[in-house]
């Protein structure tokens, strides 16, 4: 018996969904092999702790099978239908609608094998993607969102049931491998002075809201030299926040120092953690800070709110004015200590990782 986790591509920008994926098959029974496989290559260290990973190989031109392209697409799905009929995996995990799109038309001839669809982000579900979820058999077909406030939107949409299952870090493991203030600064290369650091981890992509956070911080640092702010982190985005960094003559106190492979273990290096995001699917980074013992400010989104049930540290409207008021404020008060402790309170890490590892176990031992 057998579990194939199928994940979309490796790399910094698949890096939470590698971490989701790995913290579900972690409680799989002892006596089953795990495996992996990456339609697209990438670094894949997180999976790696949990079985064997196979890169396929493919390429988004053959995944899609346009012009030419379509001849080698039919050679890889045949190919790999035969394969998965030749080791007929008991469950099949996939990443999302875009890994399901493709596999699911091959797994529809495999009578024992049962699959689970992960849904990671807010997406607009197309006709087609809606009829391939409904036809597949019901009774072989679990749909899983990685918080209930996504999985209501999944719903919805498929009029199928879909499990939200809030994704939780064991806070003992997390913290044992933090490291300390001074440490965290040396590793992301800072002086480890007592100047006061704001910090914001994700990719650089318009809808994690760096923009509106580089405008809001923009008069407060002009203002105080001593303050700084580093966003860990690569993406698109980075030449156009350069330039508005270099716009603002904020380049000694805007540090923009791209994918940190360590960056999980540095959040002590932080005073106050922004999440400026316009959308979240699980929004990872909330619950690794808050249990890091960092303060945070987020958007007020119904998946953040869904993690914190408390009304402090949240910045509505979203806007630069919005966020240079919430920051400032904190900053005034000097409460990001109290903050912290209230929104540890509220993540309740402890009973969260307790419910997450019974969950799991369920779902895998049901699939």
């Amino acid at each position: 018996m057998s579990i194939l986790n199928v994940m979309w591509a490796g790399g910094a920008a698949y890096l939470s969904t590698h971490k989701v994926h790995r913290e579900i098959l972690a409680f799989a029974d002892a006596q089953e092999a795990v495996s992996s496989w990456l339609l697209l290559p990438g670094d894949s260290a997180p999976l790696q702790t949990i079985g064997a990973v196979e890169s396929l190989g493919l390429s988004s031109s053959r995944l899609k099978g346009r012009g030419w392209q379509v001849l080698r697409r039919l050679y890889d799905r045949a190919r790999l239908k035969r394969r998965l009929l030749r080791e007929a995996p008991r469950l099949v995990m996939l990443d999302g609608i875009g890994v399901a799109r493709y596999f699911l038309p091959l797994l529809r001839s495999q009578p024992a094998t049962q699959v689970i669809v992960v849904f990671h982000g807010v997406k607009r579900l197309r006709e087609a993607e809606v009829r391939l979820l409904r036809g597949f058999p019901a009774e072989r077909l679990r749909l899983l969102a990685v918080s209930k406030t996504l999985s209501e939107d999944v719903a919805r949409q498929v009029q199928l049931p879909v499990l939200g299952v809030r994704n939780a870090l064991d806070p003992d493991s997390f913290r044992a491998a933090l490291l300390s203030r001074d440490d965290a600064r040396k590793a992301l290369g800072l002086a480890t002075s007592s100047s006061l650091l704001l910090g914001a981890v994700g990719r650089l992509v318009p809808e994690k809201g760096f923009v509106c956070l580089l405008r809001a911080v923009a008069p407060l640092l002009q203002a105080n030299a001593a303050l700084q702010l580093v966003i860990l982190g690569e993406g698109p985005q980075r030449k156009e926040l350069e330039a508005l960094v270099a716009a603002y003559g904020l380049q000694q106190q805007v540090l923009l120092p791209g994918h940190v492979a360590q960056a999980v273990s540095c959040y002590r290096a932080f005073d106050l953690l922004c999440i400026p995001s316009e959308q979240e699917g699980l929004g990872l980074v909330l619950q690794e800070a808050v249990i890091a013992g960092v303060a945070v400010l987020a958007s007020d989104l119904p998946v953040f709110r869904e993690q914190l049930a408390i009304d402090a540290g949240f910045v509505a409207g979203n806007s630069a004015q919005a966020w240079q008021a919430a920051i400032s404020q904190v900053l005034v008060a000097g409460s990001m200590s109290q903050l912290a402790r209230q929104q540890v309170e509220a993540l309740a890490p402890e009973s969260a990782w307790a419910s997450f590892q019974t969950v799991c176990r369920q779902l895998l031992q049901r699939a």
